[in-house]
C-alpha cells in the first residue's frame, strides 16, 4: 500500500507544490472540547510563508484505496530553521470567541437549558443527548471565566463530551463511542498481529470502592450523601468523596456517578501503534480480538495521532475502557 496525503488551500490542492518538501505531517484527534492539532515540517526551499488564518484542509489514505477526510485547520503559527519550516493549526470548526471571559448566573436550571443558552449565544444549535436531562442545578456561576472553561468544568464534573463540531454544539455522555454527530462510531478491530506495537497499563490507585457526593437539603435543613461503587451506600460519608454540597439527591448521584465511571476508565490505559489508519478517530469503538487473557475486549478510543513521513504512514492511539465498564471486570 503506498501512503497518499493532499492539502487543499482554498479548494485548491498544494500536493504538487509541498509533497517533494515534505517531512512530515502528523494529526492529533482529542475529544471533548481539546482542540485537534496540525503540524506540518517542510525542508525549507524558499517556500512561501504561511499565512497566519488560512485554512488547510487535510486527506490521508492510500493509492490504492483513496483518501479520507481528516478536517479543516487553521494555521496558528510557523517557525524557521536553517532548513526547515514548521507550520502548526487547529481545527478551524473550533470557537475562538468561546475563550472570552464572562460572568452570570444560572438559576434553577437544567444542563440541556445551560448548554442551549451557550450555544444561542454563539449563534450555533444545541444539541444534547436524552441520557443527560436529568441533570438540574438550583445554581450555578460563571465568573469571569470563559464558556470554554466553563463547559469544560461541567463535562468533567459530570463526565460529558462537550464539543462544538461544524454548526453545533454537541452534549452527550463520554466514552460512549458516538461521534459528535451523535451517530454511532463504526467499530474498530484490532488484533496483536494487526498491530507494530502495543502495551496496556494497569493502575490500582484509580480503584475505589464507593464515589460519595454530599448535599443539603434545604427545605429540612439536613446534610445526605449519595454513593455509587459496590454497595450503594446512601447514608455515609466513605469511598471517595467529592468536595462542594449538592442541592437535591438526584443531582448528588448523578455527579458521584460521573466520577465513578470516570476513576473505572482511568485504570486501565491500552496505546498501539498501527499501519495507518485514516478511519481511527478520538471517541471510536475498539475492539481487542485473541490477545491474551485478563485483557478486556471493549475500549473507546481517547486519542489519535496520524504521522506521516518518509518511515511511511502510520497512526498511533489511546484507549479507556467505557463509562459503562462494570467495576467488578477490574
Amino acid at each position: 500500500m503506498t501512503p497518499l496525503f493532499d492539502i487543499q488551500l482554498r479548494n485548491t490542492s498544494l500536493f504538487e507544490k509541498i509533497q517533494p518538501y515534505l517531512i512530515s505531517l502528523t494529526i492529533t484527534d482529542e475529544p471533548g472540547l481539546k482542540s485537534d492539532k496540525l503540524n506540518l515540517v517542510l525542508a525549507d526551499q524558499n517556500i512561501d510563508l504561511p499565512q497566519i488564518g488560512d485554512l488547510l484542509k487535510i486527506s490521508l489514505g492510500y493509492k490504492e484505496s483513496g483518501l479520507c477526510d481528516m478536517g479543516t485547520f487553521a494555521i496558528d503559527g510557523y517557525a524557521l530553521s536553517h532548513n526547515e519550516m514548521r507550520i502548526t493549526a487547529h481545527a478551524a470548526d473550533f470557537l475562538e470567541d468561546f475563550k472570552n471571559p464572562k460572568s452570570r448566573s444560572f438559576e434553577n436550571t437544567s444542563l440541556e437549558n445551560i448548554i442551549q443558552t451557550i450555544g444561542a449565544d454563539h449563534n450555533i444549535e444545541a444539541r444534547i443527548s436524552p441520557e443527560l436531562s436529568n441533570i438540574n442545578f438550583s445554581a450555578l456561576h460563571q465568573t469571569s471565566e470563559s464558556d470554554l472553561h466553563f463547559l469544560t468544568r461541567l463535562g468533567q464534573q459530570f463526565n460529558i463530551l462537550i464539543k462544538p463540531a461544524g454548526n453545533c454544539l454537541i452534549a452527550m455522555p463520554s466514552g460512549h463511542g458516538f461521534a459528535t454527530s451523535g451517530a454511532q462510531l463504526p467499530e474498530v478491530i484490532l488484533t496483536p498481529d494487526s498491530t507494530i506495537n502495543w502495551s496496556l497499563e494497569f493502575s490500582k490507585k484509580e480503584q475505589v470502592p464507593s464515589v460519595t457526593a454530599k448535599g443539603y437539603d434545604t427545605d429540612t435543613a439536613e446534610e445526605f450523601f449519595e454513593s455509587v461503587g459496590e454497595e450503594d451506600y446512601s447514608e455515609g460519608d466513605i469511598g471517595y468523596s467529592l468536595r462542594g454540597l449538592y442541592p437535591t439527591r438526584e443531582a448528588a448521584k448523578t455527579a458521584a456517578k460521573a466520577v465513578y465511571e470516570k476513576l473505572i476508565q482511568k485504570a486501565y490505559t491500552f496505546t498501539a501503534e498501527i499501519p495507518g489508519n485514516p478511519n481511527i478517530l478520538a471517541e471510536s469503538n475498539l475492539k481487542l480480538s485473541s490477545f491474551r487473557s485478563g485483557i478486556p475486549t471493549t475500549w473507546i478510543i481517547s486519542r489519535s495521532t496520524h504521522s506521516l513521513s518518509s518511515a511511511g504512514y502510520r497512526t498511533s492511539l489511546e484507549a479507556m475502557v467505557p463509562a459503562d465498564y462494570q467495576k467488578e471486570h477490574l
